[in-house]
């Protein structure tokens, strides 16, 4: 239960894999099973930024009086926008009529920032004026991308191929994204609250602008699922049914990483339903 980069990785590194990728760091397979760290799905996310003629949450935020009573009133009352996501409002929707399921998790913010640069501490900083987000996540992508092992030492940082935007399918949910939070922003009731957008505008973009800003600027939701994923055999995949690892005699994977594909929405929730599911698999197991 180490997450859909760790657990594969402890098992490669205890010979449970691609045995053409564990030979070259000096690991003898025990198990040759292409399918340990394969399959890799996650959601990307990207942002569209709007000032403001109404105040936001940045009036607040972006001085350390408006933030140290925002922290006071959580912590007092456990109320306030600090009790809240920041994704204060959202939802799925399918960004075309003929879809007969949601294709498209759409956010609002009331708040705009900057990070700090790469390598850097993280820290976020409210932007000095009032402004708000539009963002998507394209919610049912189809490209698959890999983790394995850099290295047999367990301290060795991983490799991680995501292959997004591998599939013509997965490039076109990104355009109608981009698409539907067009329309959203072009509502008669956002239009009122917009000053002005700033940063990339995707109401002056082509379907072609809409995918290269997509590539340029999208960043992972940290939904990463499918590397052990569950299936009939060994063939296709690393667990059974019931979570036990093929060919290993008392031992499961119970996280995200034995997702047969990745959930339509956030994965925390099926996550804790598959543990709770598993943990009765193991004490029927043991009667």
């Amino acid at each position: 239960s180490a997450g859909a980069v760790a657990s594969p990785m402890i098992l490669q590194r205890s010979g449970i894999g691609d045995g053409n990728k564990l030979s070259p760091h000096g690991i003898t397979p025990v198990i040759d099973n292409p399918n340990v760290g394969a399959h890799m799905q996650d959601h990307l996310g990207l942002n569209y930024f709007f000032k403001a003629n109404q105040p936001t949450l940045n009036n607040v935020l972006h001085s350390w009086s408006g933030r140290i009573k925002l922290a006071l009133q959580y912590a007092l009352a456990r109320r306030g926008p600090m009790a809240l996501s920041v994704n204060q409002c959202g939802g799925y929707f399918r960004s075309r009529p003929d879809l007969d399921r949601p294709d498209q998790q759409v956010y609002f913010n009331p708040v705009t920032y900057t990070t700090t640069p790469k390598g850097t501490r993280t820290i976020i900083n409210t932007d000095p004026f009032p402004g708000f987000i539009i963002g998507f996540s394209p919610a049912r992508p189809t490209s698959r991308g890999q983790v394995q092992i850099s290295h047999a030492d367990a301290a060795a940082k991983p490799l991680i191929q995501p292959n997004s935007l591998a599939t013509n399918q997965d490039c076109q949910m990104v355009i109608d994204g981009a698409k539907l939070c067009r329309a959203f922003a072009n509502t008669e009731s956002i239009k009122q609250l917009i000053d002005t957008p700033f940063g990339e505008d995707v109401s002056q973009m082509s379907e072609d602008d809409m995918l290269d800003d997509f590539r340029k600027r999208c960043g992972t939701v940290f939904h990463p699922v499918g590397t052990c994923r569950m299936g009939a055999n060994a063939k296709t995949a690393v667990v059974d049914h019931e979570l036990r690892v093929f060919g290993v005699d008392g031992l499961r994977v119970v996280d995200a990483s034995v997702f047969p594909n990745i959930t339509s929405a956030n994965t925390n929730a099926p996550t804790m339903m598959l543990a709770w599911r598993a943990a009765q698999l193991i004490m029927e197991s043991r009667k």
